[in-house]
């Protein structure tokens, strides 16, 4: 929905008896001041008083992520109004479900300030910037076709109780799924910094997915940071899906390669292919209840693992409530069950950023030279051909000139001399034998060294009174020594 007008209100969403939920997220950067953030948070709460509408959300210095509900209209116009109250929400994909019954949508409207909009432990100066690293977005239909590349690993970002209820199953010979069974997001980065993670990630295309998309977005930017500065981490992409789980579905409402069903955080509690049959979908799902070990696919009531203060969500069927309630320390998720404990170092975070940020820019300093040496060898200004070296060693020959810059590339070599003593100082113009081959030198003038010192290069500006080559020159492996002129007393 970014940069599109919202879709129309299907007519039989619009009775009175049905509403919408609305998913959406924005991040902004640079962040905004705390005077931008207090203004936004204040802004987005009239809204929703203004046009009832309910739901939960996050306003953070970074962004917002919201899931609503209201009726139909209401819902549009508080997109629209967003974007009217600032541009940067032209971009925002807005993910409408209509038709929803009354019964699943909110009840009143909780919008809190906070400094984060995943609990990654990412603010401020550990956060990675978007612009520079975040990964690329796949349209539902190209992620389907990614999934059955055998060089790809897909990672399920979310944390393992939503996991536990549904995920992909990509094609038998394609890509191979990897769950980094997290108790909650804050244990992604850890994840991701572990050697064992890395080295499956190393060389293979990343698939990264998530419910909406959101999670998505530090996530593949983490990942791109740390393979800017990690000679053992070096994917062949990174990918996420755009619109999430929730767009994939509504794409392939048959299912697709989705298995189960999607954890939601709202009142529906999970969203499921539009024309799977629910059998089917249910044998899909391996999910037990935590008392009974019973199969199980409904997150019900608000019971959560009481193991070592784990805290997340558990699974316990309709005939377990109440030993649940009267005996919650047997309430054990599956990560605990199993002893599971994920990898603890933590990254250096800001120096990681630092480091990262730094090469970005190099590299951008030197894509730039690149491009004006570039159009600097397509201007009248300067011969093609011919190149001036300075900075030569004075044990510089023609043999090592033709190393450096390759035999046949070189048609002459002209040492320049000093007028007073007709020594070499360090000099020369060389005519290649080609525009192309001169052009290849100039892009490669900091990997050229002659006796490892570096040499400066760059084209010779025309300069029609003069003679090429000169009218004394001739040709010569060494440059000339010159002659000595006694000092004078």
């Amino acid at each position: 929905m970014a940069f599109r007008p919202l879709p129309a209100i299907p007519k039989d969403a619009d009775d009175g008896n049905h509403g919408t939920i609305l998913l959406m997220y924005q991040y902004v950067e640079p962040v905004w001041t705390k005077k931008e953030h207090k203004k936004a948070l204040k802004r987005v709460i009239e809204l929703g008083s203004e046009l009832n509408i309910t739901g939960r959300g996050r306003v953070a210095p970074e962004g917002v992520n919201f899931t609503l509900s209201g009726m139909p209209s209401d819902i549009r116009s508080f997109c629209y109004k967003l974007r009217e109250w600032n541009p940067i929400f032209n971009e925002t994909d807005f993910k409408l479900t209509d038709g929803v019954p009354k019964n699943k949508l909110f009840k009143s409207l909780s919008i809190r300030k906070t400094e984060e909009l995943v609990a990654y432990g990412l603010t401020g100066k550990k956060a990675p910037s978007l612009k520079k690293f975040a990964g690329e977005h796949l349209e539902a239909d190209e992620y389907h076709k990614a999934m059955a590349d055998k060089d790809t690993v897909i990672v399920d970002v979310r944390n393992a109780y939503e996991s536990a209820i549904g995920s992909f199953k990509p094609p038998e010979g394609g890509a191979e799924l990897i769950d980094p069974k997290m108790r909650n997001s804050i244990e992604f980065p850890k994840w991701l910094n572990d050697p064992a993670t890395q080295k499956k990630l190393n060389g293979k295309k990343v698939l990264m997915y998530c419910t909406g998309g959101i999670r998505c977005e530090r996530a593949t930017s983490l990942l791109n940071q740390m393979s800017a500065v990690n000679e053992n981490l070096k994917p062949k992409g990174v990918y996420e899906l755009r619109g999430g789980i929730e767009r994939y579905i509504k794409t392939f409402p048959k299912g697709g390669f989705w298995n189960g069903k999607n954890y939601l955080f709202d009142r529906r509690m999970e969203q499921t292919p539009g024309t799977k049959k629910e059998e089917e979908i249910n044998q899909e799902v391996k999910s037990k209840c935590c008392l009974c070990r019973k199969k199980c696919t409904a997150y019900r009531g608000k019971f959560k693992c009481t193991h070592s203060r784990c805290g997340v969500p558990v699974i316990v069927c309709q005939s377990c409530d109440t030993p649940a309630l009267n005996e919650p320390e047997r309430l054990i998720c599956e990560l605990c069950r199993d002893g599971y404990k994920g990898p603890e170092r933590l990254p250096d975070l800001v120096d990681l950023k630092r480091k990262a940020d730094s090469i970005v820019a190099n590299n951008a300093e030197k894509s730039e030279r690149k491009q004006a040496r570039k159009e600097e060898s397509t201007t009248d200004n300067h011969y093609g051909d011919r190149l001036f070296l300075a900075r030569l060693p004075l044990t510089v020959t023609l043999t090592k000139l033709e190393d450096a810059l390759g035999k046949d590339n070189i048609k002459l070599v002209h040492w320049l001399t000093a007028k007073n003593t007709g020594a070499f100082y360090g000099s020369c113009v060389i005519q290649m034998n080609s525009t192309d081959a001169a052009r290849d030198v100039i892009e490669k003038e900091s990997a050229i060294k002659i006796d490892k010192k570096k040499t400066k290069i760059s084209f010779v500006k025309v300069r029609e009174d003069k003679e090429w080559p000169p009218l004394d020159y001739v040709p010569k492996l060494f440059p000339p020594l010159g002659h000595w002129i006694p000092e004078k007393i």
